[in-house]
């Protein structure tokens, strides 16, 4: 199976890919280890060489743009965390004041965490306000799409998962119950 989550930062992408990892055996890539490559092109093609080399895969990040297509494309099911505002933008506060408080971190990875935080509050409220629009491209889009709105809609998605799965194994058991009378037929 093949998984895109989205979501605001401080939604729990990289919490829900790690569960998700463990629990299914799936491969789980951060689209923000990608950013370090600075040419769109060579990261767009690095990613697509990653996810062409899984049969099954878990992408997450806050990336909805043309490197991070075939993500969208090639994903049987995306996941997208809508939570509210208020409870994304307090995860990010605590996290960056985890790191400021942290007494390892000097003053300049403190004063980098603060910065961070404002940046990720802004980028924020600019995908709340993007939100509808990819909702609305993604459901026009052949793929599922199952929208979280609290972290206790995660069971949904565990289901979901263990459907296809059995539905897969099914599909498998079915051809090999095929071939297998198929051999017994020619032998005759």
């Amino acid at each position: 199976m093949k998984i895109r989550i989205i979501g605001y930062a401080g939604s729990g992408k990289t919490s829900l890919t790690i569960k998700l990892q463990e629990k299914y055996i799936i491969q789980g890539i951060s689209l923000d280890d990608y950013l370090k490559i600075k040419d769109k092109t060579q990261r767009a093609n690095t990613l697509e060489s990653r996810l062409s080399m899984l049969d099954s895969w878990i992408v997450e990040g806050v990336q909805v743009s043309p490197w991070t297509r075939k993500t969208f494309t090639d994903a049987d099911l995306v996941v997208i965390l809508d939570y509210p505002i208020y409870v994304t933008q307090y995860r990010v506060f605590k996290r960056a004041m985890t790191q400021v408080f942290d007494p390892k971190r000097n003053m300049n990875q403190k004063k980098k965490a603060m910065k961070r935080m404002f940046k990720l509050f802004k980028w924020n409220s600019r995908f709340r306000k993007r939100l509808p629009a990819i909702k609305a491209n993604l459901n026009k889009q052949p793929m599922a799409v199952m929208i979280l709105e609290s972290p206790k809609d995660e069971n949904r998605l565990h289901q979901y998962i263990k459907k296809q799965n059995r539905l897969k194994k099914h599909r498998i058991d079915r051809k090999q119950q095929v071939r297998n009378s198929t051999k017994k037929e020619s032998r005759k």
